[in-house]
């Protein structure tokens, strides 16, 4: 029972750095069970799946409040904040009261828009793919050849977290002065036809070059701010070059997003971008917990979690080799990735 309770108030804890939460829902209980104390057991974890499920089933469907339904326990327990308890009543076998369950509304958005639960309060973004064959080539956007351009089409369109991201297509053609070359000097009269066209001003420029050695070298730049961001894609042998530049370069859109929306706000002495593979939510909810607890972390930020993934970035004080190399005794192995870690 004490295991039970130190990972509940380790969980809350990482969870009440992460975001100011909104959601709440008001539960009465009343159980039976051996004790009162397995009966509290009892009505908090029917309290919280109770509390999830009503807040949930304002941002989607009662389909899809149907399906959440499947989530276990220990996966509920990581979109709730707090648990607040009045009107208390527990002795013998019963256990009764009112418990308040928060629900930390930016995990739920996030986990809503990454399994397609959620329509509302989306981020379109627009892609314009540029790509330089050889370096002694042309940059090329319209032209058939543009393998780089086509590759990001074949995705259609590509959902990750809240952000919704279209490619450049036929729509956008037309607009006389939209070629390579200009795309990659864009200036703003150009950038404001097409965020118009668009209809956001989410407008970034993906330019892609295929180097001599085979590599991949990829400059993002989102036209809204001119803020850029560039990655490498090594040619390993394994997998599609461009199918892991497609998946990098949202990576990236995603954090260069982020960035641009916390730039107003406080800033801590550094910011990791990460990724963590885990093997079930209860991994990861240990993990964070972990994390959290760290004296160099200030807080995390989660944007999104699916497929055995989690984005989240680690703000922290002190050096960055002191922070990995408490990942380190946490059990944690790390790999650089350019603007982002993976953490396993």
């Amino acid at each position: 029972m004490k295991k039970i309770v130190v990972l509940v108030i380790a969980v809350l804890m990482a969870f009440s750095a992460w975001a100011k939460v909104n959601f709440e829902a008001q539960v009465p209980v009343d159980v039976e069970a051996e004790n009162s104390v397995k009966a509290k057991d009892k009505a908090m974890q029917e309290a919280q799946r109770q509390g999830f499920l009503e807040v949930a089933g304002q941002l989607t469907s009662a389909e899809n409040v149907e399906t959440l339904k499947n989530l276990s326990d220990d996966e509920i327990l990581h979109f709730v904040q707090a648990v607040s308890v009045a009107d208390e009543k527990a002795g013998g076998t019963k256990y009764k009261a009112v418990l308040t369950v928060q629900i930390n509304e930016p995990l739920l958005k996030d986990y809503l828009a990454e399994n397609s639960m959620i329509e509302a309060e989306t981020t379109n973004l627009l892609v314009i793919p540029v790509y330089k064959e050889m370096p002694r080539t042309a940059p090329q956007l319209w032209e058939n050849t543009n393998i780089w351009r086509a590759n990001w089409r074949s995705k259609g369109l590509i959902k990750f977290g809240t952000m919704e991201v279209q490619t450049a297509d036929a729509r956008f053609q037309d607009i006389p002065d939209l070629n390579a070359e200009n795309a990659l000097y864009m200036d703003s009269s150009l950038y404001n036809e097409i965020s118009s066209r668009f209809g956001s001003d989410r407008v970034y420029v993906i330019y892609a070059e295929s180097l001599e050695n085979g590599d991949l070298k990829v400059t993002l730049k989102n036209e809204k701010t001119k803020n850029e961001n560039s990655f490498s894609v090594y040619n390993d042998g394994e997998g599609n070059l461009f199918d892991k530049a497609v998946e990098k370069s949202v990576m990236f859109i995603s954090n260069m997003e982020r960035e641009a929306e916390s730039s107003s706000g406080t800033v801590a002495n550094g910011t990791l971008n990460a990724v963590y593979e885990y093997g079930n939510m209860k991994d990861w909810l240990a993990k964070s917990a972990a994390i959290t607890a760290l004296p160099q972390v200030d807080g995390i930020d989660t944007k999104s979690i699916g497929g055995g993934k989690v984005s989240f970035t680690v703000n922290y004080n002190g050096s960055l080799d002191d922070l990995l190399g408490s990942f380190q005794e946490l059990g944690l192995s790390y790999e650089a990735n350019d603007n982002f870690y993976v953490l396993r």
